[in-house]
């Protein structure tokens, strides 16, 4: 009893064990330890080393005292005898510290002892903490999320240098602590037009070491991509770079360069690319929170202040965990701000936004516009435009989770999900606020959007409020809440409406009470906030799907739709002009133009829905077009013959159609 007490009461200093033969008394029983190795010396990164143990005399026990310190064990650590061998197996762990260390291992019987002495080297080192890269290098386009390791040899923090162009997530608040792995995540938050780099620095709390990654970014080439078109198909979406790079390029209507979109994370936490199903197959982020964005990066050569800038989105949430509302901000002259306050509502918590998105059981997608006037000179040759969540407010108004795992989407198959361009040189003339409800007839190919692109290139700057939304009826529109925030709003200066395709045909046949008691709910409500405005509503065109809907030529199907259009827009005294877009299709069509329909015989396809928008520009200005104007997109020599049909139509027939100025 008396030796095991004085064994356990062994001192410890500086991580030493004692080991004194003083310690051995009334030994009854003659045993001896032999062993083949006493001095172990261990290299920084450990090891296992094998000890053959003798011990002579009868029934001994053999014990032995091993350090606490997790960094050093032995195996058996004891055992009963006659006589004999033992292997002994010790294991010493990496020393990651910046000192050498040691230690001993005490074994004994009840009249022996001898000592194994451990030594091991600190760890030769640079800085404060292991890095698996040093250097980390972006190619110009690409913006997915690079991963590092991070191994602090002792407690650290991170700083940065010259960094705010670069996202990082995963950094652990108050710092890393020692003999710890940390994963930190870096990407870029976008294309730039010059090459860029930052440090990222670790600094050790005792020592003040440094260890550094140096992250280096290509630079863009910024060759005017204006106009640039975000467009997919379905099975695009998958291929645009997305899921691959981190960044999805505008793929139509691009100039020699390509813009990209990017999502940008600011809160530390990782953002997830993913292509969604919630509408076809689209391109999607999740985790979004506040101050994160959408950042669209546009090259477009040197643009002297005064310059217009049209932004157009679509975008949509696949659940009500996502964010709900957005700003929409320009950089210009170093810094990022948002146009006149005018154009931002304000929702109940007082927050001031651009736009905002939620999750519905049957789609509603947000569409946005806006217009950018440059105060500065452009001379970095990139314009970036970024949607940027505002508040914390989720999709049912609830308190915005960082960790959300809400995904935000831009749709991708008939949908331009982004359309921005530039209008060097040419002056605005005016500004005019105008409202457009339609269904699939308007959002394929962005038709709302060419309008305003066409506008804007001859002079005229639309601020334009859309909802689109497929199979819709007029009457459908007094339900829907996206529509609804558009027809409580005032002071619109022309309102276009678009009812269901065949709709005014069946009405010019058989005429029901209700296709004109819907447009006249629609109107009203329109009317009651804008009382000066111009109702227009829209006669779509003969399609030949289903043999011209069964009226055998486009002739016959438009001859019925234009006879319902105008005899529903006399009856509604709030319809003030009709726009007779099915009028100048059917003109195209019998020129020999039938590339005007979409795979399905139906919708538009671009070259219609940049018909339909002359069309509608008409109405508005009743002036010919000028040789600034847009192609929106299609072959220029095809999209001047669009315009002589157009112009032919409208021109000198208003009074056919209701318009007087």
């Amino acid at each position: 009893m008396k030796c095991n007490i004085l064994f356990a009461m062994m001192l410890i200093s500086g991580g030493l064990y004692a080991c004194s033969s003083d310690d051995i008394r009334d030994a009854n029983t003659i045993g001896e330890i032999t062993a083949d190795i006493t001095d172990i010396s261990v290299p920084s990164d450990g090891g296992t080393y094998i000890i053959n143990l003798g011990v002579k005399g009868k029934g001994n026990t053999w014990k032995s005292i091993v350090p606490s310190d997790p960094w050093m064990t032995m195996t058996p650590t004891g055992g009963y005898h006659k006589s004999g061998h033992y292997r002994l197996s010790v294991e010493v762990s990496p020393n990651s510290g910046k000192d050498n260390r040691q230690g001993e291992i005490c074994i004994y019987t009840t009249s022996s002892h001898l000592k194994i002495n451990v030594q091991q080297s600190a760890t030769t080192r640079d800085g404060c903490c292991g890095l698996s890269d040093k250097e980390v290098f972006f190619s110009a386009t690409e913006c997915r999320y690079h991963d590092i390791t991070v191994s602090p040899y002792e407690d650290i923090d991170m700083t940065t240098s010259d960094a705010e162009w670069l996202q990082i997530a995963g950094v652990p608040e108050g710092g890393m602590t020692a003999s710890k792995e940390f994963t930190i995540s870096i990407a870029p938050d976008g294309p730039y037009p010059t090459g860029r780099s930052a440090l990222i620095s670790f600094v050790g709390k005792e020592s003040g070491q440094t260890s550094i990654i140096e992250v280096k970014h290509a630079g863009h080439d910024c060759q005017p991509a204006f106009p640039s078109r975000w467009y997919y198909t379905n099975s695009e979406a998958a291929s645009c770079g997305w899921l691959i790079s981190g960044a999805a390029e505008a793929n139509y209507d691009t100039g020699s360069q390509r813009s990209f979109v990017s999502a940008v994370g600011v809160n530390n936490l990782k953002l997830n690319r993913s292509i969604s199903t919630a509408y076809k197959n689209s391109i999607a982020v999740s985790g979004l929170y506040t101050g994160d964005y959408l950042l669209f990066s546009i090259p477009s050569g040197k643009l002297e202040a005064g310059t217009s800038v049209d932004f157009m989105l679509t975008i949509s949430s696949a659940n009500n965990s996502a964010p709900k509302y957005w700003i929409c901000e320009i950089y210009d002259g170093g810094q990022w701000r948002c146009p006149d306050q005018s154009t931002l509502s304000t929702n109940d918590d007082g927050v001031k936004y651009s736009f905002y998105t939620k999750h519905f059981s049957s789609y509603q997608h947000t569409s946005f516009t806006q217009s950018f006037t440059l105060d500065n000179t452009l001379i970095d040759g990139m314009v970036r435009v970024r949607c940027r969540v505002v508040g914390e407010r989720n999709g049912l108004d609830a308190k915005l989770s960082p960790t959300n795992s809400g995904e935000i989407y831009l749709p991708s198959h008939e949908f331009h999900f982004c359309t921005a361009t530039a209008y060097p040189g040419i002056a605005r003339k005016d500004i005019k606020k105008v409202a457009i409800l339609g269904n699939s007839f308007t959002h394929y190919f962005a038709s709302a959007f060419l309008l305003k692109e066409i506008a804007r290139s001859q002079g005229h700057q639309l601020d334009i409020r859309i909802n689109a939304k497929g199979s819709q009826y007029l009457s459908n529109h007094m339900e829907l809440e996206l529509s609804r925030d558009i027809t409580d709003r005032s002071g619109y200066d022309y309102i276009i409406l678009q009812e269901q395709s065949t709709r005014y045909s069946d009405y010019a046949n058989n005429p029901q009470e209700t296709t004109l008691s819907d447009c006249k709910a629609l109107t009203a409500r329109f009317r009651n906030g804008s009382p000066t405005s111009k109702i227009i509503l829209e006669n779509t065109w003969a399609f030949p799907k289903s043999n011209w809907n069964n009226f055998g030529s486009s002739s016959e199907f438009e001859k019925h739709l234009l006879n319902g259009t105008l005899a529903i827009a006399k009856a509604d005294n709030n319809v003030d002009w009709v726009s007779p877009i099915g009028v100048a299709f059917d003109k195209a069509v019998a020129a020999g133009m039938s590339d005007l329909f979409y795979t399905d015989s139906k919708h538009p396809n671009r070259n219609g829905a940049y018909l339909k928008s002359c069309v509608n520009y008409l109405v508005i200005f009743g002036e010919k077009f000028d040789k600034n104007v847009s192609d929106g997109g299609c072959d220029p020599t095809v999209a001047a013959r669009l315009r002589a049909f157009a112009e032919e139509t409208i021109l000198g027939h208003e009074s056919d159609y209701m318009i007087t100025r």
